[in-house]
């Protein structure tokens, strides 16, 4: 399992601070500055002092980019000095820039790319990573697509390059499952798991089990903000496939993308079958399950289930996410977050980045 198991690099150049403390500096490149990674500058923002007096860390942004603009400062801002230049704008202030010369101008030590998946499935985002490795950048990423589609090719890539990626938010927002399978349970083995991986799904069943039709269920969500405009992504199961696809590529090396998950549509499920579950006590989820088949093939699917009200998964409903991961020497182990939103994603995001300063 290599969720930060890339070979290691020369460590980052310790620099001195503006205030002679000798802190180490960590230059970001940012892709992508939508909620996430705006929320991933607000954390910094607010762990400044905790970075420089536990971890010896200085961090710095020397690039900011999205299709729409750019803000590139090769000698570095602070988080908070990059969320004050961005304000309101819907996109840093400086006209764009391609991807590659961003990150080829920003002289950083770390890409945090944090764009959209793309309807093609990320080769862009695998593009975007592949050149920051060139340039000799490690990579932290919440963008399931490369990990999902194109595992290989991006741990290939890593490899070849000397570099590292980190990937903890692509699965359950900032809940440690890739973390947790390499430094908790060393040798363990990934035998296969079981999972609540979307909340918008959690959502509709929810709704629809108090007597909500789908369609008001789903009105529903959307107004909250969990489900876009177009919610076919969610509600006919390839977001659960996609997270499914990367923990099962990291951690049991199945070699699978989304289009192999056998995925079940929310919208065939009546709303008597959701209801008739809570009748006999239980609950109705759409539980991603993937398994090793011999000889070593990885198979997976995502079904609407119904799991017995002391079923661990039951309870998870709502913006909640949860997993069961079956291992050899550990048994199962159930990891589950409670409220899972974007503050969680971004320190999601946090956390890989201090592992990545942490190895060096």
């Amino acid at each position: 399992m290599s969720a930060a198991g890339q070979p290691s690099a020369a460590g980052l150049t310790p620099r001195p601070t503006a205030d002679g403390a000798g802190l180490r500096t960590v230059r970001l490149c940012l892709l992508g500055f939508g909620s996430v990674p705006r929320a991933f500058c607000a954390l910094l923002a607010q762990q400044e002092r905790t970075l420089a007096d536990r971890h010896g860390l200085r961090v710095l942004v020397t690039a900011a980019g999205t299709r729409h603009g750019c803000l590139l400062a090769p000698e570095g801002m602070t988080p908070a000095a990059v969320l004050a230049a961005v304000g309101e704008r819907p996109a840093p202030p400086q006209a764009a820039l391609p991807a590659d010369e961003l990150l080829s101008a920003s002289r950083a030590d770390v890409l945090v790319e944090l764009t959209v998946m793309e309807e093609d499935f990320a080769p862009i985002a695998t593009g975007h990573i592949e050149t920051a490795f060139a340039l000799g950048m490690d990579v932290v990423t919440a963008n399931k697509g490369p990990i999902a589609w194109n595992w290989r090719r991006v741990a290939a890539a890593a490899a070849a390059a000397g570099r590292r990626i980190r990937f903890e938010s692509t699965v359950m927002d900032g809940l440690p499952v890739f973390s947790l399978l390499e430094l908790a349970l060393p040798d363990c083995r990934l035998l296969g798991f079981e999972a609540v991986f979307n909340a918008t799904t959690n959502y509709i069943i929810d709704a629809m089990g108090i007597g909500r039709s789908f369609d008001e269920a789903l009105a529903h969500v959307q107004a909250a903000g969990y489900a876009e405009a177009d919610p076919s992504y969610d509600i006919d199961g390839w977001d659960a496939a996609c997270k499914a696809a990367a923990l099962a590529n990291v951690a049991m090396d199945a070699g699978i993308t989304p289009a192999d998950i056998d995925k079940q549509s929310l919208r065939g499920v009546p709303l008597e079958r959701i209801a008739q579950a809570r009748s006999n006590g239980n609950r109705l989820r759409l539980v991603t399950t993937v398994w090793r088949e011999e000889p070593g093939r990885v198979r997976g699917r995502v079904r609407a289930t119904e799991l017995d009200i002391d079923h661990p998964l039951a309870p998870v409903g709502s913006e909640s996410l949860g997993a069961i991961l079956h291992t050899d020497l550990m048994a199962d182990v159930f990891v589950c977050e409670i409220a899972g939103l974007v503050p969680q994603t971004a320190y999601g995001v946090y956390a890989d980045l201090l592992h990545l300063c942490r190895d060096r």
